[in-house]
């Protein structure tokens, strides 16, 4: 049995190795090749017609895998659902805290659509027509967070608590998350989710990065680099679409005494178009935010 799992876990790294060669993130070869073949097939044929501006920052986040979007949200709908996430944030039996080591660093809130209705509001027009050109109008929103993260002391920092070291998702590369600021004076200095960009990850994984946490030789010089790294410091009100599998990327640790929001969406490929007017339309209850998980 011990052999058994000793070998599953080497054809797992040498799968990850080949996957950062030829690919420049941590997904599996095939699951690179697949995805992107699916998406350039929708591209050319969209589903819907395209917007001109979507169908701009749907490129930007094609290539770069990031891009950052003004929503365009009413008066006062960030301070609903800001205030929304601060009532239920506090409330045991409407949350669930998954840190990794330590349990209630970070908290995510159950079923938040419900909880925070006006979180329903966050996905408007401009980012509707943003993920039709991604997609070429066939995909779907897979889960809805809310979450907030404490503090972590140098010591803590060293190990993995809330994605607070570098590594890329294991999603599959066609996967897409819209994060929303929720808290306000976020800054790079002071918590900021941050992360590289898709040419950026290819230079980092192909110079020596060996996994979350572990990186040796330029790579390591590189994770941390001012000039390389994006730091998503916006306003309150602002989002930003980012592939987690193919953009490394971390949170951002909160100073102390502090704690910071977010909400975020996550995207996958769909068969069909979304109906009009109901991006919800057919959400399953998140299944990872729940007891004994971990963020």
């Amino acid at each position: 049995m011990g052999g058994t799992m000793q070998l599953e876990r080497v054809r797992r790294e040498i799968a990850h190795e080949s996957a950062r060669v030829l690919w420049g993130n941590d997904a599996w070869a095939e699951n690179n090749l697949g995805q992107r073949r699916m998406l350039n097939r929708r591209r050319a044929r969209p589903a819907v017609e395209l917007d001109p501006a979507g169908k701009a920052l749907g490129a930007v986040v094609a290539r770069q895998g990031y891009a950052v979007q003004d929503p365009g949200y009413r008066a006062g709908l960030i301070e609903e659902v800001r205030q929304g996430y601060e009532d239920v944030i506090t409330d045991d039996s409407a949350t669930f805290d998954m840190g990794g080591r330590i349990k209630d660093v970070v908290r995510y809130v159950d079923d938040p659509l419900a909880k925070v209705p006006a979180m329903r509001e966050l996905l408007t027009a401009p980012v509707l027509r943003t993920l039709d050109a991604y997609y070429g109008g066939l995909w779907r929103v897979q889960h809805a967070r809310m979450w907030r993260i404490k503090h972590l002391t140098e010591e803590q920092r060293k190990v993995h608590h809330y994605g607070n070291l570098w590594h890329c998702d294991q999603h599959p590369t066609s996967t897409l998350k819209f994060f929303v600021q929720i808290s306000e004076g976020v800054t790079a200095e002071g918590g900021a989710f941050r992360l590289h960009s898709v040419p950026t990850t290819r230079r980092i994984m192909r110079s020596g990065y060996l996994g979350q946490g572990w990186a040796k030789g330029p790579a390591r010089a590189m994770l941390d680099d001012p000039a390389l790294v994006v730091p998503f410091d916006v306003p309150a009100g602002i989002g930003a679409f980012c592939n987690t599998t193919r953009c490394l990327h971390r949170a951002g640790i909160p100073p102390e005494g502090t704690t910071r929001g977010m909400v975020q969406f996550t995207f996958v490929p769909a068969d069909a178009p979304r109906p009009v007017g109901e991006p919800f339309h057919g959400l399953l209850p998140d299944t990872n935010v729940a007891e004994g998980k971990f963020a």
